[in-house]
Formats: structure tokens, sequence, C-alpha cells
């Protein structure tokens, strides 16, 4: 098979932008262009083409350019079915590896925060505490300590009507860690919608079928 028969080919089957053709349209033009002289004959170049990687042959069609073919096959392959070397299995190690990392910091940066939340309170505790038997007295700090209370409560309620949620040490973990996390995640330029494309096509089609 000469590379100029197989240009030459192409060629003339591409007219138009075409890319993919019936076989019987091969078959004439692999006679056309003189490669061969029956149909019999074209069948057999056809198949050393086909074999050769030069077109794609299936069914009745034929494609062109088998390139394109095989990279809609990949992006549409889950990568789970890809090779182990695969470079798109290897970009979604680095982004997992990211992610870990972008979420471990934002729990650090959490537990940090809700640390320094117990120091403050600590600390008013122990305030409350001097003002009331060394500085002051009760009859002073009560109506302090009350309004401190009340604000408590407030805030409390304010934080419900905002998330309608009601207002837990749980909840608040978890939205300071997705709040903590949103910006590690700009600040790290994590390319999160790449991330889930990645993800998506890891996921097995008959994974629910092995499961059961």
């Amino acid at each position: 098979m000469r590379s100029v028969d197989v240009d030459a080919l192409k060629k003339k089957l591409g007219t138009g932008g075409n890319e993919v053709v019936g076989y019987s349209e091969l078959l004439q033009a692999c006679q056309s262009i003189g490669v061969a002289k029956t149909v019999e004959e074209a069948k057999e170049v056809a198949k050393v083409f086909d074999e050769a990687g030069a077109i794609f042959i299936f069914r009745d069609k034929v494609h062109l350019h088998p390139n394109k073919v095989l990279d809609m096959v990949r992006r549409a392959v889950p990568l789970a079915l890809m090779p182990e070397d695969d470079p798109q299995k290897e970009e979604l190690k680095k982004l997992q590896a990211k992610q870990e990392e972008i979420d471990v910091l934002a729990h650090k940066q959490v537990r940090n925060i809700l640390w320094g939340g117990l120091g403050l309170l600590l600390a008013q505790a122990s305030l409350f505490f001097r003002l009331t038997f060394w500085e002051f007295s009760w009859d002073v700090m009560e109506p302090i300590t009350f309004f401190t209370t009340s604000s408590g409560l407030i805030v409390g309620y304010a934080y419900f009507l905002y998330t309608s949620k009601d207002p837990s040490y749980q909840d608040l973990m978890k939205r300071l860690f997705l709040s903590r996390q949103r910006k590690l995640i700009k600040r790290h330029n994590f390319d999160v919608e790449r991330f889930k494309e990645l993800q998506k096509k890891c996921i097995l089609p008959l994974d629910s079928r092995i499961s059961d």
C-alpha cells in the first residue's frame, strides 16, 4: 500500500468535506484512481486500507479519519474501562489529590476558627466573673449578662431565618467548612467542572448491576 494511493483515495472521497462515505463509493473510488481493476480487487484494497488504519470500515460506512472516531470513542468510554496509563486517569488522580489537600486545609482552618470561638467565650466568662466579684457587683452585672444572653438568642433566631435550619454546632461547622473550601478552591485555581467531568467518566454503566 502506497501513501500516495491513500492520499488520492481520501482526496477523491473527501470532496465537499465528507468524513463518512458509503462502502460502495469506496469501491468505485478504488477503481477510478487505478488501484483496483475489479470489484473484488477493490474489496481487497479496502480491506488492506482498513487493517492499516488508513480508513475505518464499519458495516456499510467508511470513516475517512479514524483518529476522529477514536477520539469520540475515548470520550464516550468511562475512564474505568480505559488503560491504567490513560492521561485522563492521571489527571483525575492529580485533581483528587489536590481536592484532598484543599479539604484537609479547610478542616484545619475551621478547627482553628472553632477553637478561637471557644477562647472568646472563655475570655467573656472570665471577664464577667472578674467584674461581678471584684470590680462591681451582681446588681450591676445582672442586666449586662441578661442582654448578652438575649443577644445570643437573637443571633440564633437570625441564623434560623437565614438558613431555615435549627442552629447547631454541627451545622455551623459544616457551613464554615463549605465557606473555607470555596475560598481555597478559588485561591488554588482548582478546576471543579473538569474534576466533576472526569468523575462522571469513571462511573461504570454496569456498577448498579454488579452491586446487585
